[in-house]
Formats: structure tokens, sequence, C-alpha cells
């Protein structure tokens, strides 16, 4: 088991090796530029340890984005997924456990990500994380 910490202004990151997926535990609270330095930090994490499969866990992040804000998050993930298919890294699928108020009810962001090519998926249970992580296809 591999763990390796980062820690960025309000939000503090955690990142577990697993042999199925990269388990990413964020904690703190939510500021957009800080959502944009967990999205760098995890998709340069995933590209070091090889990982096409990442759990993102923002269950011990608090914090409520404005509708902006989850669209301009998502504009951003998928210009960063972009970047790194082409420069020819991995480009993980990203399963993305989180609760109201920080995950929009209607999947708004996801939507938008989704959209514009991003492998991702938002739900609030660790269960449903891991099974659409393991399906291998995009649904």
């Amino acid at each position: 088991m591999n763990v390796n910490s980062w820690g960025g202004m309000g939000i503090s990151l955690r990142f577990e090796a697993k042999e199925e997926f990269l388990h990413c535990m964020a904690s703190g609270t939510y500021s957009f530029e800080d959502g944009c330095l967990v999205i760098d930090e995890v998709l340069a994490e995933s590209t070091q340890c090889g990982a096409t499969k990442v759990l993102v866990d923002c269950l011990l992040i608090d914090g409520s984005p404005t509708m902006f804000e989850r669209y301009a998050l998502s504009e951003f993930l998928a210009q960063e997924v972009v970047g790194y298919i082409i420069a020819g890294k991995i480009v993980p699928r990203l399963a993305i456990l989180g609760r109201e108020p920080l995950v929009d009810p209607n999947r708004f962001g996801e939507l938008v990500a989704r959209n514009r090519g991003v492998q991702t998926r938002t739900v609030e249970e660790m269960e449903d994380a891991v099974n659409w992580l393991g399906d291998g296809v995009e649904g």
C-alpha cells in the first residue's frame, strides 16, 4: 500500500494506491482555487502511478460551490484532460464521491465534464463509485 499526502491551502489530499484503483481522500474547505489544485494533483498522481481508474473521495470537504464555479471547475477539468491526451499521458476514469451541498443534486458539473469527453461519474455512495470504476465501459 502506497500512501502519499498533499496539502493545499484549504484542502488536504491523501493518496492510496489500491489494486483496482487510485484512492484519493480529500478533506477541508472548498474554494474554486483549491478545486483546481486538487484536479491538477489528482491527474499528476494518477499519471505517476499509472492509474487508469481514480476514486476521488470528497465526503470530508465542506462547502457549496456556485453554479458558475461548478461549470468553471468542470471546464478546467476537461481542459486538463485534453492536455494530458495531447501529451500522450494516461487519462483516468474518475469517480467522484460526495454529497450535497458540495455535489449538485442534478450533477451539473458531471454533465459539463462528460459533454467535453471526460470519463467521470459523481456518486454519493462508495459502493457505487467502486462499481462504476469496475465496469470498464463508459455509461
